[in-house]
């Protein structure tokens, strides 16, 4: 399973696992876009080019994640009433009694078998809503390799939560 490096150099940002080179240029419109292991971010120099990263990281982040949860629901056979993006300094997903999953945008900068993992954790809640043996036994049957990816998660959370 390829992992993003335990630190990132300064002028690059993770996506999917994969380290990006940022290419700041100077521009009289914004843009972003990436080419292959490059993330070109066109911007006037009064814009801040980290906030434009962050957006579009926010941007893919909405529509991966939710693709990713969708694939998962459909091996559990269960599907969350509603899902939405979060912004948590700490916590990378969510379930409530209500079975209303949310999952932190940063993920986006994981690689999919840990976006798999966070997705498998919190479609578990929804069928069991503790940390009990039977919880963890029902991640286990969604993500057979659960705990080496959440440990991975866990040695990769410093880099992902700086952006």
């Amino acid at each position: 399973m390829p992992s993003v490096a335990v630190a990132k150099p300064a002028n690059a940002v993770c996506y999917l696992g994969r380290t990006l080179t940022l290419d700041v240029r100077a521009s009289l419109f914004c843009d972003v876009q990436r080419h292959g292991d490059a993330l070109h971010v066109y911007a006037p120099l009064d814009i801040d080019a980290q906030t434009l990263v962050r957006n579009w990281l926010l941007a893919r982040a909405g529509a991966l994640l939710a693709w990713r949860l969708a694939r998962m629901a459909r091996r559990l056979g269960r599907t969350p009433s509603r899902f939405a993006l979060s912004d948590a300094q700490t916590q990378w997903g969510s379930c409530t009694r209500r079975g209303h999953v949310r999952l932190n945008w940063r993920l986006v900068q994981a690689p999919l078998a840990l976006i798999d993992y966070v997705a498998a954790h919190e479609l578990a809640h929804l069928v069991h809503l503790d940390h009990s043996p039977r919880f963890w036994a029902q991640v286990a049957e969604l993500c057979p390799d659960a705990l080496a990816r959440r440990a991975e998660l866990r040695t990769m959370s410093g880099v992902l939560f700086q952006v």
